[in-house]
């Protein structure tokens, strides 16, 4: 009996645990009910309702509402920059070390972007301040390898116009759609689509000059610094080497090359525009050779002590080299320093 009486609670665990999983007790179809009020027992006061966040009832039309983000301009170039609260597809240029003439170097790199597209791009007035493009088309593409092909859904003709500040280091770009064709029912323009096409082909403009100025920078980084550096004598007669720019721009810049001469700092004195150096003759590495880098620059000088003291000179800077006794070297050894003291210069692109 025991034995029975186990055996049926088991049973009727079991079967009340396959109930709980039984889909055809889920009601699905049913609407969730509303929320009711609160019921508020008799002799009670009923609260107050806040009637600022009721949704009055309407009898309006219902109509697709635009639910796509809106288009953003991005100043991603380091001379553009986007005004707040703009509506337009605009963005402003300021001129920088990287544009030189603003309205000219703009030009340029719009050329280059509608020439590299392959877009036609028409000037409209006499100063080159006003554009008209070709049609820019949008295709989508079928099949794959050989098969591919492209159909065109859409293409539009745009307008584009600076507007320069008359002192002439600040300019607007701005984009409006003048034409547009669809070929596909979807493609046709609706809310502020026109709005989103004028602002992609200006981000895409944008871009292009962003890729201008780091062009322009990297030619200026890989150009040789002129260097100004030549042999001759202080106000004392003292062999030294002159430089034309002024004391202080010598005393700011001379760590880089002491680096590149294998040069140690041991110690400076400002006030008297000095430092005390250590030299040790580099030597080049294994690996150095077999990976074909140049050889280190190597001054005429023993390994030791020195001194370096700049002077002032009529035109610039005289920076002359002294043994550890605060002796002027022999105008021979000036000489034969200068040409890798020039090498130092270039290398580590210091303006001297």
């Amino acid at each position: 009996m025991q034995y029975w009486a186990k055996s049926s609670i088991a049973v009727s665990v079991l079967l009340a645990g396959c109930s709980m999983f039984d889909s055809s007790q889920v009601d699905t179809g049913k609407e969730q009910r509303s929320v009711e009020s609160i019921k508020v027992p008799a002799g009670l006061q009923q609260p107050a309702r806040p009637g600022q966040f009721d949704i009055p009832a309407t009898d309006a039309a219902v109509v697709d509402v635009e639910i796509k983000a809106p288009s953003l301009v991005l100043a991603t170039a380091s001379s553009s920059r986007v005004e707040e609260g703009e509506r337009l597809a605009r963005v402003w240029f300021d001129r920088n070390d990287f544009t030189g003439d603003l309205i000219p170097f703009l030009q340029q790199a719009l050329t280059a972007q509608f020439a590299e597209k392959g877009v036609t791009l028409q000037q409209t007035d006499e100063k080159g301040l006003e554009y008209t493009t070709g049609w820019i088309t949008r295709s989508d593409e079928t099949g794959f390898w050989f098969w591919k092909s492209a159909n065109v859904t859409e293409q539009a003709r745009f307008k584009l116009l600076f507007e320069p500040r008359p002192h002439g280091r600040s300019a607007s770009l701005t984009v409006t759609m003048l034409e547009h064709e669809h070929f596909v029912a979807e493609n046709k323009l609706a809310g502020r689509e026109a709005h989103r096409q004028e602002v992609a082909l200006l981000n895409q403009i944008i871009d292009r000059v962003g890729k201008e100025e780091i062009a322009v920078a990297m030619a200026n980084r890989a150009k040789a610094p002129d260097v100004s550096v030549e042999p001759g004598l202080d106000k004392d007669g003292n062999a030294a080497l002159l430089s034309s720019q002024s004391v202080d721009v010598v005393w700011s810049q001379l760590e880089a090359v002491f680096a590149a001469l294998n040069l140690s700092v041991t110690d400076m004195n400002r006030s008297v525009f000095t430092y005390y150096l250590t030299y040790e003759k580099p030597t080049q590495g294994f690996w150095s050779r077999i990976w074909g880098k140049d050889a280190p620059i190597q001054l005429p000088l023993q390994d030791g002590e020195y001194q370096l003291m700049l002077k002032r000179n009529d035109n610039g800077t005289a920076i002359v080299m002294q043994n550890s006794s605060g002796e002027a070297l022999s105008p021979e050894t000036v000489l034969t320093l200068h040409e890798p003291f020039v090498q130092a210069v270039r290398q580590a692109r210091v303006e001297l």
